[in-house]
């Protein structure tokens, strides 16, 4: 009787990929919006640099035509 309601290999296999296929699914996620969110932030430093050497150019044209 107790062997009957005893898990074999094939149903702890089954059992063990439903937990753990939502697992590293969650996991991957996690990572892709980490690396993702700091691809933003250098996105942001690389514009932000990219403003500021804009506006010295503007500055120094302004300059030269006065």
């Amino acid at each position: 009787m107790l062997a009957f309601w005893t898990p074999g290999t094939v149903e702890m296999i089954i059992v063990s990929l439903f937990f753990l296929v939502p697992v590293v699914a969650i996991i991957l996620v996690v990572r892709y919006l980490i690396r993702k969110g700091r691809e933003n932030q250098k996105l942001r430093l690389e514009v932000g640099k990219l403003a500021d050497e804009l506006e010295q150019l503007r500055k120094e044209r302004k300059g030269k035509w006065k």
